[in-house]
């Protein structure tokens, strides 16, 4: 049907900034006026410029490189909009939870902000921050697991940290980010640490991507997930539009 191409070719624009008629009529096996009456709607719908023989988006011009930053540095950056992006993710929170928490700043607030209503909790993490203040929580139950510490992160990682997380299943995975981009995902400046990220995503029903709007636009050094692979997105109010319309066409919730 019209409209999942047309939704199709608009995600394609959000990813690479510019289609080709021609590309696009022998993709969806349709002609070259089929796909320009659908380059017309999106152009009336959602900003798309027509050209001679395409259209293209305004997306960022230029992504920006992102590298490893230490945990107090984090701390120091975005504090009140990390603040309420933990305010929302605790919200999420139900009594009897498993949860998951990877390492950084934004995910350490997270355990601030718990609903009265949340007697039991069981916490796995990765970051040694947040075990710290997991581990004060009389209704959490806080399961850490071994392996190499990074002083720069305060990050578990390494095999032993891998076999250990195979083991568990949890209902939702508070996941912090260094970078995330609509064509190259969520990546990461610390290869060691790129596995266990991984897994942890792996073993949730439920997936949410926590991170402030100054995150967005950048791509660090190696791949994580693709943005699809998230159930929500927990942000600040200065989530870029085009994040917006990504995660309002792949089904995204943002929160």
């Amino acid at each position: 049907m019209n409209i999942n191409r047309r939704k199709e070719i608009l995600n394609l624009l959000l990813q690479r900034g510019s289609v080709k008629v021609s590309v696009l009529a022998e993709r969806f096996a349709v002609n070259d006026v089929t796909i320009r009456r659908d380059l017309k709607y999106l152009a009336e719908k959602h900003g798309v410029t027509l050209t001679y023989g395409g259209a293209f988006i305004d997306t960022p011009s230029s992504t920006y490189p992102i590298a490893e930053l230490t945990l107090a540095a984090k701390r120091r950056q975005q504090y009140e909009e990390k603040q309420i992006i933990a305010r929302k993710a605790a919200a999420l929170i139900e009594n009897g939870d498993t949860i998951a928490l990877n390492a950084g700043s934004t995910v350490e607030y997270i355990l601030d902000y718990l609903p009265s209503a949340v007697q039991r909790l069981n916490v796995l993490t990765l970051s040694l921050g947040v075990a710290v203040k997991a581990s004060s929580l009389p209704q959490a139950t806080l399961f850490l697991p071994g392996g190499k510490v990074r002083p720069e992160s305060t990050e578990m990682c390494g095999s032993e940290t891998e076999r250990f997380l195979r083991q568990f299943n949890v209902d939702k995975v508070f996941f912090g980010a260094a970078a995330v981009h609509l064509k190259r995902g969520v990546t990461h400046p610390v290869p060691e640490e790129v596995t266990t990220n991984r897994l942890i995503l792996d073993i949730a029903a439920k997936r949410y991507l926590v991170c402030d709007s100054s995150k967005f636009d950048g791509v660090s050094l190696q791949h994580i997930a693709d943005l699809s692979f998230f159930d929500a997105i927990i942000a600040d109010d200065k989530l870029p539009e085009s994040y917006r319309t990504y995660c309002q066409l792949n089904g995204i919730t943002i929160l």
